[in-house]
């Protein structure tokens, strides 16, 4: 009896990840954000988690939390609760305002997606392991330009839409190698489209030339990481992080679609086989914390672009380097010798020099965070959410932005092995 039991509470897990899954896939397709900046490269590699360390900017190296699924380290998931069952869903909504000198008038946007689906168990006292979905790159842009006729000094009127992404599909995993020391692993398949479509018109819309051209990227991508614990007193303890991600390339299928006004085919095939090339990632990371109840975090992540050489008109790709720091308090209840969080509170700062250089200027992005999140009483479920406020660019930059966005993370914890003490 307990063995049906059981069996059937496994495929009423297995039965709610896969409908979630299925409603990710779909619904992180949708973008209506513009980022022009975008257009180049794979378009803008994604800094966020999507998880409990959003409220502090993204700052989790050395940030470990036994009831929730840290990706910023994969060492963090050896320290995932014994018996638990997690399952994480997390969406964002973000709002734009485009200025600069390449804007004219008030332009502003906005978009709402589901970003991160994620599993997550303790297999056995030294392992921890998690699966899911996020976004790695998002590509999304619409702007006008002109075209030089060959052969002639005349210029047509050109449009330029963007759209797609890469996403990642990843199987992580923590070992914890002695008492205090933790190393992971991180297994990524990263796959996607960026598509652009380009409208070229004559001036009385008589003819024109429709082409959309697709790169199709793929390949598998290895992040590390090591954690070390600190014991420093009673009340004091702290943790640092490190994390490694080795120069790969991906490769991209380009094809090309070209189409005349009456829609008729004039040309369809595959371009060229490339890569793109993705450089040696390092980051470090602290954390410091009192009473098990106020952290203080720091992180620093690096990118090595500028040795890749890769340089078009007016831009090239330079090294880039992200600070954020982030501090927590989280209040706990003691349950018959079960310390249990009841709520919490976050903020966060940080600064981003981007691999983008246009103009001679590298591109910036500097901003805050604040987050709050609470378990419920009554069942299994958590509730975070983050707010964020950024500005991307200077005044003398094409095009400045700037934006907010809120992250909801929704977490569901279960047991997945009836067996033994159930405590948090």
């Amino acid at each position: 009896m307990y063995l049906s039991t059981h069996n059937f509470f496994i495929k009423k897990h297995y039965i709610f990840a896969a409908v979630i899954l299925l409603f990710v896939s779909v619904k992180t397709i949708a973008q209506n954000v513009s980022s022009p900046y975008s257009i180049i490269g794979i378009g803008d590699i994604e800094n966020s988690y999507f998880n409990r360390t959003s409220g502090m900017a993204n700052t989790g190296i050395a940030y470990r939390n036994s009831q929730y699924i840290i990706l910023n380290n994969p060492a963090s998931l050896s320290v995932v609760q014994s018996q638990l069952f997690l399952v994480e869903l997390s969406s964002r909504a973000k709002f734009v305002t485009y200025s600069g000198k390449g804007i004219t008038g008030n332009l502003t946007g906005k978009d709402f997606s589901v970003e991160r689906l994620s599993l997550g168990i303790r297999v056995n006292k030294w392992w921890g392991s998690s699966v899911g979905l996020m976004p790695f790159s998002t590509s999304n842009y619409s702007f006008s330009g002109t075209k030089s006729l060959q052969g002639t000094s005349s210029t047509l009127p050109v449009e330029y839409d963007g759209t797609g992404g890469v996403n990642r599909y990843y199987f992580a995993n923590g070992f914890r190698i002695t008492k205090n020391l933790s190393a992971g692993i991180n297994t990524s398949f990263l796959g996607g489209s960026l598509i652009q479509q380009d409208s070229l018109l004559t001036s009385d819309l008589s003819s024109g030339l429709f082409t959309t051209k697709n790169i199709y990227i793929r390949n598998w991508y290895l992040e590390y990481g090591l954690q070390y614990h600190i014991p420093i007193s009673k009340k004091w303890e702290a943790d640092i992080g490190a994390t490694y991600a080795h120069k790969t390339g991906l490769k991209a299928e380009y094809s090309a679609l070209v189409k005349d006004e009456r829609g008729d085919t004039l040309s369809n095939r595959v371009t060229k086989n490339d890569y793109f090339t993705l450089p040696n990632s390092t980051g470090f990371g602290i954390s410091v914390t009192k009473d098990k109840k106020l952290s203080f975090l720091a992180d620093y992540r690096f990118q090595d672009w500028t040795s890749l050489n890769i340089k078009g008109i007016n831009y090239s790709l330079v090294n880039s380097s992200r600070y954020s720091a982030g501090i927590e308090y989280s209040k706990k209840k003691q349950y018959a010798n079960i310390l249990y969080e009841t709520f919490n509170l976050q903020a966060g700062v940080f600064y981003h020099k981007s691999y983008l250089k246009i103009n001679n200027e590298q591109l910036d992005d500097r901003g805050f965070t604040l987050g709050a999140g609470v378990n419920s009483k009554r069942s299994l479920f958590g509730y975070n959410i983050a707010f964020e406020y950024g500005i991307r660019g200077t005044q003398f930059s094409p095009v400045k932005e700037n934006y907010t966005g809120l992250t909801i993370s929704i977490s569901y914890k279960d047991f997945w092995n009836t067996k033994g003490k159930k405590y948090f």
